[in-house]
């Protein structure tokens, strides 16, 4: 039979490995994107800008207020090199069960999700404010389970599980300006996130307001 210690101290030793994979990715993304920014922005000022959305998110792991960030760097007219970081918030944990940390089954847990993601985006076409695109990469993916949350006095007490995973990512979009700094826009992502014994999958579409700062 199986020594609990030793299983235990294996589990411990891939969740580690998984954390510095998933760093060692991260800090490849970053080297990348500090040597993109500032050679795109001497060529030419147009080329990047710091981009936000919010809006309704609806998932397999629950429905959901989403916020996106990215840093978009312009490769040429049609492609672009992308840092995102998302939050899915207080998803259900019945419905994100697949990819929260083991925990006992409980009716108030939470599930924040978020991802961090190089991506490299391409725009077939733009027609007027209206441009579609294509985007693939990787990146990590973390899910923060709230077990429980009580407030004892002014202090609030929170128990908290939380899994990091490396992942990848594919989806589509598209994006309407309404003016240089505000439009809509709509993204569909699947996640794929890579564990050991499984790849669970978060598709997930957002929609809502875009913001653009360059």
């Amino acid at each position: 039979m199986p020594n609990p210690a030793a299983r235990r101290r294996k589990q411990i030793a891939k969740e580690v490995d998984n954390v510095m994979r998933t760093r060692r990715v991260m800090l490849v993304l970053l080297i990348a994107l500090a040597f993109a920014v500032p050679a795109a922005a001497q060529s030419d000022d147009g080329r990047v800008s710091l981009n936000a959305a919010v809006g309704p998110s609806f998932a397999n792991v629950g429905t959901t207020f989403s916020t996106l960030a990215d840093l978009n760097v312009k490769l040429n007219d049609r492609a672009a090199l992308v840092g995102e970081f998302g939050i899915i918030p207080r998803a259900p944990f019945r419905d994100a069960a697949e990819i929260a940390a083991p925990v006992a089954v409980s009716s108030d847990a939470r599930v924040n999700a978020y991802h961090w993601n190089g991506n490299l985006k391409v725009r077939p076409f733009a027609a007027g404010g209206l441009a579609p695109y294509l985007t693939g990469g990787l990146g990590s993916f973390t899910s923060d389970t709230v077990v429980s949350d009580v407030m004892i006095g002014p202090t609030r007490f929170e128990d908290r599980r939380t899994a990091t995973n490396f992942a990848t990512n594919v989806g589509a979009g598209v994006n309407y300006r309404i003016n240089r700094w505000v439009g809509v826009g709509a993204d569909y992502r699947t996640f794929f996130v890579h564990r050991d014994e499984s790849t669970p999958r978060v598709h997930r579409f957002s929609t809502g307001l875009t913001f653009s700062f360059k």
